[in-house]
């Protein structure tokens, strides 16, 4: 725990080599007393041999963080976790939790994000992303996997470099709208990625939807001081945020899905 986390410091392993948004996230969800110290792996780009190779650093990027005392560590880094296919955070999870000795708690932003849906009580749910197709049909997949159906979704297909340089600050918001506009009867919405502007337009989201938003750099932070008994509610981020609901571990429930 460092100076400027003396409620509680997030330690953060990152995928990407080149970071710039997702500081600027996490730093404007942050109430103070809370940091977040970041290890990237270095993925230069989307592609399967590139996942596994970030995924292969995993292990020293848990171990360093450790040794810095922050309070709990957070793989994210959604793409990766779902092209191994459904239930693949609990085994990545475990392995990074030996790796440490059990030193400190590990989760993944996957993990936050599906108690973020089920403290929500979100099981009909449209997606938008920056993602390109094949890694937004991973997430739906693994998704149903844990009982979560997807009604429609907006994927905007950018490689990762566009992610940082594309996006306005209007752009997520225009993306969640369309996914929503295609299946208005979903319970809520989720926006993937942190690597583009999310954080400011989850309010404005929910007041035009008058459903909830689950954004991920939200949902980590919410997941990760809930895992540690840290309880920060906010408003003006979101109904998650606000009115910080109670963590409870997500189930496999594959068979609740319906067609």
């Amino acid at each position: 725990m460092g100076a400027y986390g003396w409620k509680a410091t997030i330690g953060c392993i990152v995928p990407p080599r080149t970071n710039e948004t997702v500081i600027h996230e996490a730093i404007r969800l942050a109430p103070e007393g809370v940091s977040w110290c970041w290890s990237v792996l270095g993925l230069p780009e989307f592609g399967q041999y590139q996942f596994d190779e970030a995924l292969s650093l995993a292990a020293v990027a848990a171990k360093e963080l450790a040794d810095r005392e922050v309070d709990i560590i957070v793989f994210m880094g959604i793409p990766l976790q779902t092209s191994k296919g459904p239930g693949y955070h609990e085994r990545l999870e475990q392995e990074l939790g030996a790796v440490i000795g059990h030193r400190k708690p590990v989760t993944t932003d996957i993990h936050c994000v599906l108690g973020a849906l089920r403290a929500l009580d979100l099981d009909r749910i449209v997606i938008s992303s920056i993602y390109q197709r094949y890694i937004q049909d991973n997430l739906i997949r693994y998704f149903q996997h844990y009982g979560v159906r997807t009604l429609a979704d907006e994927g905007l297909s950018y490689a990762l470099a566009d992610c940082m340089t594309k996006p306005t600050m209007e752009t997520a918001y225009e993306a969640a709208m369309s996914a929503h506009r295609k299946a208005p009867e979903a319970q809520g919405m989720f926006i993937s990625c942190p690597q583009w502007p999310v954080v400011g337009n989850v309010e404005r989201l929910e007041r035009d939807t008058e459903k909830p938003v689950v954004a991920q750099m939200g949902a980590v932070m919410w997941g990760c001081l809930s895992q540690v008994g840290v309880q920060e509610p906010r408003a003006g981020l979101g109904r998650l945020l606000r009115e910080w609901p109670k963590w409870t571990e997500p189930a496999v429930q594959e068979s609740r899905v319906v067609s």
